[in-house]
């Protein structure tokens, strides 16, 4: 089965675990900051703004929790996104306001933002579709108006860049997933950005334990004179959702081929975009405008025949999905009644193709001779 989502690793991780384990620290320690500081480097920002974390679930919820969402605070998300982003907001008795998108890049504009915007608003939670940044000035810029923070749900866009500035760190708060499909992969993972000191000192504590900033492990204490190195201090009620040494040093060989990877989705990304130009009864991904430079993480197109054309690829060996299923439509969400009609378009004609670097060039074209067969059948 070719599929559309997969990691690509090998002997270099392999040799960094190895590392990881002759230490015999396999929990929380020096490889899981080097990792958050190579993360920075690569996204051309200060290192102290980050802490990583277990998933960008686990990112989500932290951003709930640090902007303090109540019953009478209304976020705005766009329908079109991962549902731990809608769960993180109803699991703070918050209220969840959906909004549309743009009906082909899937992406948040600020005139879908606007018409939602009220007194109660406290925060916008933004996502970078597939990888390509949303038009960030203007949303920045409304929000700075209404005094509304700005969340980046960046889980696809590790490395995708807004007008030089990377995005994540763009707003108030930024996160990416390292889940085992991602563009880079720790096996299960997260990364948090924040714009403030006072922010990254709350988010660790949270994150481990409720520990206060000047806590240390009982081994650094006692090494550094304390008589009952046993003792800790917490600062709020936390708990343990901290990367290990095993997945820094993952993330770390993965940041290590970060552009190889970039480069052959690239590659991928155009060759699908060249090659299914020429048929009319689909449409490509839009062209990226100036200043942006995606991460190609999703490949989409949209046709009436989506189901049809996903069924013959599965047959067929291709594996392909739709991300992400609107939030007005999960029941749970209770927004049945909600009239979002570029997210329903998108639900019922967007199909996400093979995209990731392990695909080969036999794959591709694989890929594309079924697309040509099921268009012959037309």
């Amino acid at each position: 089965m070719i599929n559309v989502f997969q990691p690509c690793v090998g002997q270099e991780e392999l040799q960094l675990i190895a590392e990881v384990l002759q230490t015999n620290w396999l929990g929380h320690g020096s490889v899981v900051q080097e990792f958050e500081a190579a993360f920075a480097s690569q996204l051309k920002t200060d290192p102290g703004q980050f802490v990583s974390t277990t998933s960008g679930t686990e990112a989500i919820f932290l951003a709930a929790e640090l902007f303090d969402f109540k019953s009478d605070d209304e976020i705005i998300v766009p329908s079109i996104s991962f549902i731990a982003v809608g769960s993180s907001v109803v699991a703070k008795h918050a209220k969840l306001v959906l909004c549309d998108v743009d009906p082909h890049s899937l992406n948040v504009t600020a005139d879908y933002i606007a018409p939602y915007i009220t007194e109660k608003t406290k925060a916008v939670i933004v996502t970078h579709y597939g990888g390509v940044p949303c038009d960030m000035d203007p949303i920045l810029d409304l929000c700075l108006a209404h005094n509304i923070r700005v969340i980046e749900d960046s889980a696809c866009a590790v490395k995708s860049f807004y007008k030089g500035k990377a995005t994540g760190t763009l707003g108030d708060m930024g996160l990416w997933s390292f889940e085992a499909g991602k563009l880079i992969t720790t096996g299960d993972g997260g990364m948090v950005y924040l714009n403030s000191e006072e922010l990254i000192t709350n988010a660790k504590e949270q994150l481990y334990l409720g520990l206060t900033g000047s806590e240390k492990s009982g081994i650094d204490r006692s090494a550094t004179g304390h008589e009952q190195w046993w003792e800790i201090q917490i600062g709020r009620p936390g708990r343990r959702a901290i990367m290990n040494n095993i997945a820094g040093a993952i993330g770390l060989a993965q940041l290590n081929k970060i552009d190889t990877f970039l480069v052959r989705r690239k590659a991928i990304y155009q060759r699908y975009s060249k090659e299914l130009a020429q048929y009319s009864w689909l449409t490509s991904p839009p062209l990226h405008g100036d200043g942006i430079e995606p991460s190609y993480y999703f490949y989409w197109i949209q046709l009436k025949r989506r189901d049809e054309l996903a069924q013959f690829l599965r047959e067929h060996g291709v594996y392909s999905t739709f991300r992400y299923w609107p939030l007005h439509k999960v029941p749970y969400f209770e927004q049945s009644a909600t009239k979002l009609p570029n997210s329903e378009f998108a639900s019922q004609q967007t199909l996400l193709l093979p995209l990731h670097q392990a695909l080969s060039d036999d794959d591709v074209t694989r890929v594309l001779e079924l697309m040509k067969t099921f268009g012959g059948r037309l």
